[in-house]
């Protein structure tokens, strides 16, 4: 129940800070929280370099976490098995939900709030409860990404969409392994 409280605090707070706190109208503050997108084929292949990039730094990342000896990813294994064990569906639907959030969130609102490496080292800290040594440098790593590319680009839907593959790639990955 509290995943779920956070998760609707990370949608409405934005709204809020930007409306209560910065006294903007609607029409500004969906303008900062959802930038206008480009043709749907650039956000598109937009997405797909992004994952491109995210998808070859894990790889990268993995390689390196190897070699130096960093491997507890059975504990994300683990937490990850179970929720697909408990619905597949539903793991997935709030997957769509979560990674949207978390986009919403930490890009749209808190990196334009509080700078691109403070946003990123929050997103980090919010994936703390997998308890993984290894995930928390890819989360950061895989955050910063994330971030630059946000910056660079300004478009919600190639974070969203580029985040959501390579999540989905990284659970069938989960369930193959």
């Amino acid at each position: 129940m509290l995943y779920y409280l956070i998760l609707a605090f990370m949608l409405l707070f934005p709204i809020l800070w930007f409306r209560v706190f910065k006294k903007n109208s609607w029409e500004t503050t969906l303008k900062t929280l959802l930038p206008k997108p480009k043709h749907w084929k650039k956000e598109l292949l937009g997405s797909i370099k992004l994952f491109i990039v995210l998808f070859a730094t894990f790889l990268a990342l993995s390689i390196i976490l190897q070699l130096i000896g960093i491997n507890d990813l059975n504990k994300v294994d683990s937490i990850v098995g179970a929720n697909i064990a408990n619905g597949a569906i539903f793991y997935v639907l709030l997957l769509v939900i979560v990674v949207f959030i978390e986009e919403f969130f930490f890009r749209a609102f808190l990196q334009n709030v509080i700078g691109l490496a403070p946003s990123t080292i929050v997103f980090t800290a919010a994936h703390f409860t997998y308890g993984s040594i290894a995930e928390l440098i890819g989360v950061f790593v895989l955050g910063l990404i994330l971030a630059y590319w946000y910056k660079k680009n300004n478009s919600i839907i190639q974070n969203y969409l580029g985040h959501l593959f390579y999540n989905a790639f990284a659970i069938i990955l989960y369930a193959m392994v």
